[in-house]
């Protein structure tokens, strides 16, 4: 019944998919008498600059929706270090304003350069079923309740942005850039998005889920601390770097295994963690290699580590020009100890990964699957231990489609959580509405 299931919403997203590219097909075949020689229409040059890739898809393709609660975690190239043609182009001119860190909108425009964004939702969902909807359980739910207060002037060096309902996050910084140089720095310090994975940073996708489902790193991974980025601007590639000390993990007891969601040290007995994220973009493909470093106590030690590829749009071939896909890994290797505690046959690693695929056959609707594994506490093998094996390990899939009208968005997924022993009855329904400014 799973899998029957399965098939059904396969093949309806296939069904919709399909529907778009009929169309321009059908509306490319000249009528009857018509010319048919394409020299007789004058050809539309796109500029680099607008498409925000040479050669790459259409303008309109360039500013694709904000990813939103259950929605693929992969980003335009603009807002990836994949922008390298456009800035390249635009690198002598005065330096933009950095990324805003707060979901995509254009906001509220406030006295003295401050802006106001929000993103906010409601979601119906049926769960705790396995193989029969019919009998899960209904649920109405808020996830997103965020306010974004920012000032980040084009002519201003110095820049700030907060969460002001539940402070998630909130940073100050400054950026820096020479006259025709081609680096671009920029330094924050306050609670700051830790950048590790892929961007956008406000959720990840490790282990097949995303936003507040997924188990493996803290729901928005936000902690206090400093950062440094470095980013080069070549013609044609981008090339960043960033590096960054926060307040780290902790392990709550000699012989407890590490949860890398809540296991955070606390803030009057803080582990400083440090960490570097080397990010490439060229054309479409955007590459992000992290690591993350951080003593747990008890002579214990972590290290974190993740590698995550994005390619958006690759070409402006049928099919393949709506296509977004993203992957990624994440190993977390917990070793050392202190006499008593730990040691070669104690040493035990996470690990997750995921991947995710988006189809726009339309600027206002995409399609979307997406699919991962988690295993925890494992001593043997590169990714999973079958000789450990329990509730906790996982794979999850998922599809959906969700619909964009400016800031208004609705987002129907099916989630499919299987356990490698003993199945649980989590699987789930979500149907979601949302707006964000």
């Amino acid at each position: 019944m799973r899998f029957s299931l399965l098939a059904v919403l396969t093949g309806w997203l296939i069904a919709i998919s399909a529907v778009p590219v009929l169309a321009q097909e059908t509306a490319s075949e000249p009528a009857p008498g018509a010319a048919t020689d394409s020299a007789s229409a004058p050809a539309v040059e796109v500029p680099a600059a607008a498409a925000g890739e040479a050669g790459a898809a259409p303008a309109e393709a360039a500013a694709p929706p904000a990813p939103a609660e259950g929605e693929a975690a992969v980003t335009a190239p603009e807002e990836s270090v994949g922008a390298a043609t456009a800035e390249a182009e635009t690198a002598a001119a005065p330096e933009a304003p950095a990324p805003s860190r707060h979901p995509h909108g254009e906001g509220l425009a406030l006295p003295l350069g401050l802006r106001l964004n929000g993103k906010f939702d409601l979601s119906y969902e049926r769960y705790g079923y396995t193989d029969k909807i019919a009998d899960g359980k209904n649920a109405l739910r808020n996830y997103h309740h965020f306010l974004f207060l920012s000032r980040n002037e084009r002519r201003d060096p110095f820049f700030f942005t907060a969460e002001i309902i539940d402070l998630t996050f909130y940073e100050i910084g400054a950026r820096f850039q020479a006259s025709e140089s081609p680096w671009r720095w920029t330094f924050r310090g306050g609670k700051i998005l830790v950048p590790f994975g892929a961007e956008p940073l406000f959720h990840h996708t490790y282990g097949g889920l995303t936003g507040f489902d997924q188990p493996v790193l803290p729901v928005v991974w936000a902690q206090h601390g400093i950062q440094a980025q470095a980013r080069y601007v070549g013609k044609g590639w981008t090339l960043s770097n960033d590096l960054y000390s926060v307040q780290g993990h902790a392990l709550s007891a000699t012989d407890a295994v590490l949860s890398l969601q809540s296991d955070l040290s606390k803030s009057d007995d803080v582990r400083f963690a440090v960490g570097d994220r080397l990010g490439f973009g060229w054309g479409p493909l955007s590459v992000w290699y992290s690591i993350y470093y951080n003593t747990l106590g008890y002579g214990r030690r972590l290290l974190l580590q993740g590698a995550d590829v994005e390619i958006y749009r690759p070409t402006d071939l049928p099919v393949l020009r709506d296509l977004a896909v993203g992957f990624g890994v994440l190993r977390a290797d917990v070793s050392g100890g202190a006499p008593g505690v730990g040691g070669p046959n104690f040493d035990y690693y996470h690990f997750a990964d995921y991947v995710d695929v988006r189809y726009h056959p339309a600027e206002w609707v995409y399609l979307q699957a997406r699919s991962g594994l988690r295993t925890w506490d494992n001593r043997d093998g590169t990714w999973i231990d079958d000789n450990r094996l329990d509730v906790r390990d996982a794979t999850s899939h998922n599809l959906g489609v969700t619909f964009r009208h400016h800031g208004l968005s609705a987002n129907l997924t099916h989630y499919w959580n299987l356990e490698k022993v003993d199945e649980t009855a989590n699987d789930f329904l979500r149907l979601r509405i949302g707006y964000d400014f």
